[in-house]
């Protein structure tokens, strides 16, 4: 358990994967958040686990992506924390195990290795906390070489310097049909 909350300075990146339920083999997804600037981290990237506290922005980015990543008990951490959960059968996949042991997925110890992450910007409007453990050493190499997904672009609206994000065709200024999939506009 975490009694302290950890502030975050964007960016705050959502990293992913698929891997087997341990208890009845299907594919489920996996996800950890990556900070690169977390105070108490002492300038390292920093990989969450076991986040028992998310703000509502960044559990709505991450929930309607992947709505089996839930707040769940874990018999293992004697705690409650938000977990990579089956969607099949229910059974949580640990912290431990996707974070713990050299090789697991959000451990990296190859290039290869953090080839199979992907990474998603989770857009911020400024520093947030989380209450979560921080894990150090091997965010460098999940951030240089994970894929990375294309996010909406942003555009700044006039005098008012608010920001709103769109969906935009990446080859010319128009707007895709349907192209503000969630606008979300931030103060300046």
């Amino acid at each position: 358990m975490h009694d302290d909350s950890i502030r975050i300075d964007p960016p705050l990146y959502l990293a992913h994967t698929m891997v087997s339920c341990r208890r009845c083999g299907a594919k489920m997804p996996a996800l950890a958040l990556i900070a690169p600037n977390v105070a108490e981290a002492d300038g390292e990237i920093s990989i969450l686990s076991e986040i028992e506290e998310l703000p509502k922005v960044v559990l709505q980015f991450v929930g309607t992506r992947f709505p089996s990543f839930a707040l769940r008990y874990s018999k293992t951490a004697g705690s409650r924390y938000y977990a990579n959960t089956c969607p099949k059968c229910g059974v949580i996949s640990g912290d431990f195990y996707l974070h713990s042991e050299p090789g697991a997925p959000f451990f990296p110890t190859t290039e290869e290795e953090a080839k199979q992450l992907t990474l998603e910007a989770i857009p911020l409007a400024g520093p947030i906390t989380i209450r979560a453990g921080v894990g150090v050493g091997v965010g460098d190499l999940i951030l240089e070489h994970a894929r990375k997904l294309r996010q909406p672009n942003q555009l700044q609206l006039g005098a008012t310097g608010h920001t709103v994000i769109v969906n935009c065709d990446s080859d010319s200024s128009k707007f895709q049909p349907g192209g503000f999939l969630r606008p979300l506009v931030t103060p300046p």
